[in-house]
């Protein structure tokens, strides 16, 4: 029988709360903590294919229902009782020390940045793992599973409750499906969350405290369409499309740390001998500040309007039109530098000399950032590459001190 255990913060008074005086105690007992850090340990071959069993389970944006069915599975194995919600998110309580404390919820997103139809076959190579989703998420899952098995076997007892989250719609056009809807306002779990440590990627030298905005746009282009040879000069869509992603090209220059514009994706046309009587493309916006999305967002009008004007001055007859639809939108946020649970995460990277700063990106926790709520992103440890790409690789060393991090945190989070 092992020794169960409940995790103290305390924290001492400080002048203002000002982070450069700030001092925060970890207080877990030693003993307890080592035995856990050694069971993750361990286990890391067990962690190991469970990622791979995850990624080679589909799920794309919007069709994450095979891996939810799997991971339902997986976490009754673990003795919890997951729920389906019904947004499609995998969610399941584990009680705390106090059962009238907030909720520590803990997420990860199912989905991946690959259209349906996209194989993941896991394979390992040069000490590496090599499938699409393998880093993004498979690492974040794996590292939910790693804390749950974890808490179990050596019977660990956290001050707050905890809430699994294993959500929809990170990636791409998900628009953040999953976290806006468990932080809706008629969600009994949006009143109950007081924390949020959203687990995303490899790596443990960033924490995501800032919430970066950004806005996607289909721009659909539409005309006559005919035949290349006895219609010749006819207006065409896609011509009118690559003018205006031109012009878009041509005024916006990306700045780090300010603000990006990606077309990423461009399709339209039936066959090379016709002209096009449809185009689309798709494109992401994103800046440091909201003003800056703005910004980019009027570019974007403007180059549409000036590529399609430019296409109908061109053609011999016939004209084209184009329309605007937002696909998504992430709202902005920020975690204060002065936060007390942003100086335990901190803290705990002092103690394990894990050396870290701090990031502003788009992430699952841009919905609680932005209603003001503490929350922020870890990464799940180890190293990557490729992501978003059919060539991402992970590489499993390093990962055990970054689940140490998580655990840890889990186990400091709620006792003020």
């Amino acid at each position: 029988m092992r020794k169960r255990a409940t995790a103290i913060l305390r924290m001492k008074p400080t002048r203002n709360n000002a982070p450069e005086s700030r001092n925060v105690t970890l207080a877990l007992d030693c003993t307890v903590r080592d035995a856990a850090f050694a069971y993750l340990a361990e286990i890391e071959p067990w962690i190991q294919q469970r990622q791979i069993e995850v990624t080679a389970v589909s799920a794309p944006t919007h069709y994450e229902g095979l891996r939810a069915e799997w991971i339902l599975r997986t976490w009754t194995e673990l003795g919890l009782r997951p729920v389906l919600d019904a947004a499609g998110n995998v969610l399941a309580e584990r009680p705390g020390a106090s059962a009238s404390a907030p909720l520590l919820a803990v997420t990860a997103h199912m989905d991946t940045a690959f259209a349906p139809g996209t194989v993941a076959r896991p394979e390992r190579r040069d000490g590496r793992i090599w499938a699409p989703g393998i880093g993004d998420n498979g690492a974040g899952l794996a590292a939910q599973l790693a804390l749950i098995r974890t808490l179990a076997d050596q019977r660990l007892r956290t001050p707050a409750p905890l809430l699994f989250v294993a959500n929809v719609g990170e990636e791409g056009e998900g628009d953040l499906k999953g976290m806006r809807h468990l932080f809706a306002p008629l969600n009994p779990y949006a009143a109950r969350i007081g924390w949020t440590l959203v687990v995303d990627g490899t790596g443990s030298d960033q924490i995501t405290t800032q919430a970066l905005p950004s806005r996607r746009f289909k721009v659909t282009f539409t005309g006559p369409g005919g035949h290349s040879w006895s219609d010749l000069g006819q207006a065409s869509a896609v011509h009118a499309a690559v003018r205006s992603a031109a012009a878009l090209l041509a005024q916006v220059k990306p700045e780090a740390e300010r603000l990006g514009c990606n077309i990423g994706l461009m399709q339209g046309g039936s066959a090379v001998n016709a002209i096009a009587a449809e185009a689309q493309i798709k494109i992401d916006l994103r800046a440091a500040a909201q003003a800056g999305v703005d910004e980019l967002t009027q570019a974007v009008r403007r180059a549409v309007a000036s590529g399609v004007e430019a296409e109908n001055a061109a053609a011999l007859h016939g004209c084209t039109r184009a329309s605007l639809e937002v696909l998504g939108e992430r709202p902005g946020g920020e975690l204060p530098t002065d936060s007390p649970w942003l100086g335990l995460v901190q803290e705990v990277d002092r103690q394990l000399g894990i050396v870290s700063h701090l990031q502003r990106a788009s992430t699952d926790a841009n919905i609680p950032l932005a209603q003001g709520r503490p929350a922020l992103r870890l990464g799940a440890g180890g190293r990557g590459g490729g992501a978003h790409t059919l060539q991402e690789w992970f590489d499993p060393v390093g990962r055990t001190q970054a689940l140490q991090r998580l655990l840890w945190v889990v186990l400091e989070t709620g006792v003020a």
